[in-house]
């Protein structure tokens, strides 16, 4: 019965830390995952050369955190690096 119980409060619960928070996202703030070709040494590389580029809304405190989960979905090929870097939306 317990057990039950339990499972019926840790579900809602999960259910809305997986949710989105669109009010975070509005606090200005872009998270970058730039993907570094083989070549390319870290200091020279910028967007200008990235192989791929992926950029989500993100909120000042876990603009970094978003910037990994990007980094995670990047297309690297052998030897290629990447690179996270949060940028302040221009209006």
């Amino acid at each position: 019965m317990i057990r039950a119980a339990l499972a019926f409060t840790l579900v809602p619960f999960a259910v809305l830390l997986a949710a989105p928070r669109p009010s975070i996202a509005a606090n200005g703030f872009l998270a970058v995952a730039l993907a570094c070709p083989a070549g390319v040494e870290m200091p020279d590389f910028s967007s200008a050369n990235a192989s791929d580029v992926l950029v989500q809304p993100a909120g000042q405190f876990d603009c970094l955190k978003v910037g990994e989960v990007l980094a995670t979905q990047l297309g690297l090929a052998p030897g290629e690096r990447h690179k996270i870097v949060c940028e302040g939306q221009k209006s």
